[in-house]
């Protein structure tokens, strides 16, 4: 993993793809109103000081895999190496999968640092709805642009890829785990997120 992909997915995937709020000026587009609301609920997570750090991590999970496809995400990021992994393997990674990303997200919310997300509106892609925006800090500096892959229709979006800079977060880490499976297999990976997250 670069140096680059390492700094983007940090800060990226977590701190920017949900502690974040603000109304963008399309928000009368379905698909970009979904992500204004997401970064909306959000924001009254980080906010509710009534919560313990547990509590926050739990609420955030909720969020989480409510807003986001993690099924199919996992699948992705596996990719052929799925085909060759066997039933109990795969039960095994979704398992480790889901605690890594919503224990990585979450990690990340408590760096919230008041950048706000402006969204662009939206356009088709296929049979999923690319969604535009740009983060905004408070210090200032040049926008940092995040595009957000939708699947579904109104009333049943959810997030399959999050695109920072160009960066796709599943492409990057579909790669990363073909690297780890490809030098010692599918129970090198399983062993890395477990020992990652400190689970057994």
């Amino acid at each position: 993993m670069t140096t680059r992909r390492q700094m983007l997915l940090a800060t990226g995937a977590a701190g920017v793809v949900l502690a974040l709020g603000g109304k963008g000026a399309f928000a009368a587009d379905a698909a970009t109103a979904f992500i204004d609301d997401l970064g909306g609920r959000a924001i009254a997570v980080l906010a509710d000081d009534s919560l313990s750090a547990d509590q926050r991590e739990a609420d955030f999970r909720d969020l989480f895999l409510t807003a986001f496809d993690v099924p199919a995400i996992g699948a992705f990021v596996l990719g052929r190496w799925r085909r060759s992994a066997t039933p109990e393997q795969i039960e095994e990674f979704n398992r480790l999968y889901t605690i890594d990303v919503v224990k990585t997200y979450s990690r990340r919310l408590s760096q919230y640092a008041g950048e706000q997300l402006q969204t662009l509106g939206s356009q088709p892609q296929g049979d999923n709805t690319l969604v535009h925006s740009q983060i905004v800090s408070p210090k200032g500096g040049a926008p940092v642009v995040v595009d957000w892959l939708l699947s579904g229709n109104p009333g049943s979006y959810q997030i399959v890829d999050v695109v920072i800079e160009n960066l796709s977060m599943r492409n990057a880490q579909r790669e990363d785990f073909s690297s780890v499976i490809g030098n010692g297999g599918m129970d090198a990976l399983l062993a890395g997120l477990k020992k990652k997250n400190g689970v057994s």
